[in-house]
């Protein structure tokens, strides 16, 4: 099995649990604060999709982040992000309706990317390690991420009583 297509196994696993994930949460919910100073459901669903961004651009895939000022972090933020225009906080609704609008997009890119690009040497900033500085080690390291922030809404979604998210 190549590389490619386990980077893509987990693309495509992550759309599944993103949407399980946030399932059965509503707008009011996602606000919630646990307890401080964690995120509330609603800014890492959003995270999540700014992050998909970075996967748009490896793969070439065209789209737009709405909410921009609302999602980045200061180590990942780009001065785009910190120029966006002030926009109104989305419902998380919104929110899950524009990631499931971007992934075919993204996978397309993803899945066209020549074999050979993801050995490409990045010049990148970003908390590689243990991944090599390789085009490929990047997108393992934002699966990494997208794995991650999953868990802490899954943690989240059971403090505020809903059921462990599902797989399938």
């Amino acid at each position: 099995m190549s590389a490619k297509k386990v980077l893509l196994d987990q693309y495509d696993l992550h759309n599944v649990l993103y949407n399980n994930v946030i399932a059965d949460i509503s707008d009011e919910e996602s606000d919630k604060c646990i307890a401080d100073p964690m995120n509330c459901i609603k800014w890492l669903a959003g995270h999540l999709l700014w992050a998909q961004h970075n996967l748009a651009n490896i793969g070439g895939a065209k789209i737009t982040m709405p909410w921009r000022d609302h999602f980045h972090t200061k180590e990942g933020g780009s001065p785009e992000d910190f120029n966006a225009p002030k926009s109104e906080m989305p419902t998380l609704e919104q929110i899950k309706n524009k990631w499931n609008e971007d992934a075919p997009a993204i996978r397309a890119g993803l899945e066209n990317l020549p074999d050979a690009a993801l050995e490409s040497v990045i010049q990148v900033r970003h908390p590689i390690a243990p991944f090599d500085n390789t085009l490929a080690g990047l997108w393992a390291f934002i699966n990494h991420h997208q794995a991650y922030t999953i868990g802490q809404i899954g943690i989240l979604r059971r403090g505020l009583g809903k059921d462990a998210m599902k797989y399938f």
